[in-house]
């Protein structure tokens, strides 16, 4: 707009100029920078000798494509770090670009225009704040790209467009920075970085005496600090050419770093004791016993072997957090075997794209429908994978409505160990029985195919059967419970649990065979074996020689498998006696004081470290069969209940738990629906056994409608 100055008086243009001064102060709201097809935003911060000066910063377009195939056409650093969960309450101030008024303006338009050019200002959240001032150069201009600045996160149209081009950013970039943050006010962190260096430089064990305990616990300090919970940075890294770490003023790069975990993995034993061995310094532990709950040792391993498929590396880092839950598969997009450019087998389904306007259940419905058609399988059902919903929207953003996940959309609320956020406590459930795509060691239904349909394509009805006095007729639709050779179970015996009525576009409907109904659940707390489970498997207590004990004692305690996944070796049977009358004079076995007390002896800490990866904070269940040679035993949830079902899902490869539950009203006792409590571990039906000499008629088995 140009004005006309002849028709303004001084207080008029005094007004003006005021106006115009406000608005130069207002939020920045990426007007003057839109993006258009195929383009990125590229940060430039600008230089200033003063640390504690106001940082200067301005937003340039530039085509992806260029970047990607002239590498030098503008170099630009691309930044890994946590968010935090502080408000965004720093100034960034962004400058509105070089444009100039025309020379023959007069000297109120060129004013305005000036003003109109002025700095927005940007609201970050501290930790960027302070890396921004640890990155700015005195002397010169520094490009960057930086995500909450570069992508407008208002906008969930440009944000899907732009999530899928992070891949080819950090890939581009010329050096992927990792900033864990600004160092602590101890110097634990300073200290920290230092060390890395003596740990590639010692040549001795010196580093592994006492000495250097208090170095050591400072970096277990400096590895958990909230980056390595980021579920983002595990493809930051992934991807970078060159990658440096940065905390405060110091600085290293990642391989170093990286080989620095490595070293603390191999010596994690020895350093472990001389930490302990050291007052005050344990505190530091917090119940870490080995090193697999320490999200810095995940991604040195990951970044190791990086081709894994996308619902193997969903499965594998439920330990890294997001703070939008539909990241949860959009951040492994990029890394997954699937889109690598290696030669591999051509891709049968398109993998799922990002698009953040849509809820968080389309997402997830997205992701295992892609997971069940690509493995033609039905484990993604039982794997702890996804993020649960946030409780509230995310502040001022675009997020859609929040929504229930249903029981076959596993959370990582309950993974076989704790997130690394909420500190190292050690194991809080058993290993997984499915494993991984690349580990499965179980095949429940040999050679069945999974059907499944999904609620949120198509909502059907359920529909009630028609009763006759009062009473309801069993079906062909009814469900029948029976372990081979046993009589049939109808459904109308099982006590049904009530629940309110929910959306059926959360359901699932699924095929498969249920084999037996449990009776009565034993919990297994924390790795300690009841006395009344070791009965019901065979254990006389108070012995004080055995000669034998029944198979299915030890094979069930160890899920009849090693943690190889392959056959259990034929000591774990002498390994179980010797702690059965070594160390149940209570009539319990408690795994953990026989690891406390008999750690050295290998033949019983090796056995006792199984149960413990099957058992822990587990439920032994019985489906009570009078006959011994049918008898149904095994290992479920822990919150499995009486009278849940033992089932086995055409697809899925091992058994599985599923709870009847009824809406209510009149006397129907078919169920409305069904919750999927978890996976099972059941002794003789792993491999088959369940379905393997069943007739093609029985074969049809049941659907269950899943929700």
């Amino acid at each position: 707009m140009v004005l006309n100055t002849k028709c303004l008086d001084e207080e008029t243009t005094r007004q003006i100029i005021a106006r115009t001064t406000a608005r130069g102060m207002d939020e920045y709201n990426y007007d003057d920078c839109p993006l258009q097809k195929g383009r990125i935003r590229i940060l430039l911060l600008k230089p200033d000798a003063d640390r504690n000066g106001d940082i200067v910063v301005e937003l340039l377009s530039c085509s992806i494509d260029e970047l990607a195939r002239i590498p030098d056409y503008y170099p630009f650093t691309a930044l890994s770090y946590n968010w935090g969960d502080e408000d965004a309450s720093r100034d960034v101030f962004v400058g509105m670009g070089a444009d100039n008024p025309k020379p023959e303006s007069d000297e109120i338009t060129k004013l305005v225009t000036l003003l109109q050019r002025r700095p927005k200002r940007f609201k970050v959240k501290p930790t960027l704040h302070e890396f921004l001032r640890e990155f700015r150069d005195s002397t010169k201009e520094v490009g960057l790209w930086v995500d909450c600045f570069c992508i407008n996160q208002k906008d969930s149209q440009e944000k899907s467009d732009q999530v899928s081009k992070i891949a080819t950013v950090y890939s581009t970039a010329a050096k992927v920075s990792i900033w864990l943050g600004p160092a602590d006010e101890d110097g634990k962190t300073d200290r920290a970085m230092d060390f890395i260096r003596s740990i590639l430089q010692a040549g001795t064990g010196e580093i592994f005496t006492r000495d250097y305990a208090r170095a050591w616990s400072e970096l277990i300090y400096l590895m958990r600090r909230t980056w390595f919970s980021r579920r983002w940075m595990v493809q930051e890294v992934a991807l970078a050419k060159e990658a440096e770490v940065r905390c405060g003023s110091k600085r290293i790069h990642w391989r170093d770093f990286s080989d620095a975990v490595s070293i603390f993995t191999l010596n994690f034993d020895t350093i472990l004791k001389i930490i302990k061995s050291e007052l005050g310094l344990d505190q530091c532990l917090e119940g870490i016993t080995d090193m697999r709950p320490l999200n810095a040792q995940i991604l040195v391993d990951l970044l190791s072997n990086p081709l894994q498929s996308l619902e193997s590396l969903a499965s594998s880092l439920s330990t890294f957090s997001v703070s939008d839950p539909r990241d949860t598969v959009y951040t492994l997009l990029s890394l997954a075997k699937e889109n690598s450019k290696l030669p591999q087998k051509p891709k049968r389904y398109a993998l799922p794209e990002p698009d953040y306007g849509i809820n968080l259940l389309q997402v997830y419905t997205k992701f295992v429908q892609w997971c069940v058609q690509e493995s033609e399988s039905l484990d993604i059902l039982c794997r702890h994978w996804a993020f649960p919903e946030l409780e509230h929207t995310l502040n001022n953003e675009d997020y859609p409505e929040l929504v229930k996940l249903p029981s076959w959309i596993k959370t990582v609320d309950d993974p076989a160990r704790g997130a690394q956020k909420q500190g190292f406590g050690g194991r809080r459930t058993g290993d997984s029985f499915v494993g991984t795509p690349e580990s499965c060691c179980y095949n429940a239904s040999p050679g069945m195919s999974p059907t499944i349909s999904y609620g949120i394509d198509q909502i059907i009805p359920i529909q009630k059967e028609e009763q006759t006095n009062g009473t309801s007729e069993g079906t062909s639709e009814e469900i029948a419970v029976a372990p081979l050779g046993q009589q049939m179970i109808k459904i109308s015996q099982i006590h049904l649990v009530k629940r309110p009525q929910l959306d059926l576009s959360t359901s699932i409907t699924v095929r498969g065979r249920c084999i037996g109904r449990i009776i009565k659940p034993s919990l297994m707390p924390k790795g300690i074996i009841p006395k009344q489970v070791l009965q019901s498997l065979g254990y006389e207590s108070g012995s004080t020689e055995l000669i034998s004990i029944p198979d299915a004692l030890w094979r069930t305690l160890v899920a009849d498998r090693g943690p190889d996944g392959k056959p259990p070796p034929s000591r774990y049977h002498r390994a179980c006696m010797i702690c059965l009358v070594d160390d149940t004079k209570s009539g319990h076995m408690d795994t953990n004081r026989i690891l406390q007390q008999d750690a050295n002896v290998k033949l019983k800490a090796d056995f006792v470290k199984r149960v413990q990866a099957v058992c822990w904070n587990r439920a032994f269940i019985d489906c009570g069969q009078d006959d011994a040679e049918n008898r149904l035993v095994g290992i479920g949830p822990g919150d499995s209940q009486a009278n849940d079902l033992v089932c086995i899902l055409y697809g899925l490869s091992v058994p599985c738990i599923l709870r009847p539950t009824w809406r209510g009203g009149g006397d129907d006792y078919t169920p409305d629906y069904y919750e999927l409590v978890g996976e099972a571990f059941i002794l003789g039906q792993m491999d088959g056994e369940g379905i393997v000499d069943l007739s093609e008629e029985e074969l049809r088995g049941q659907e269950f409608r899943i929700m």
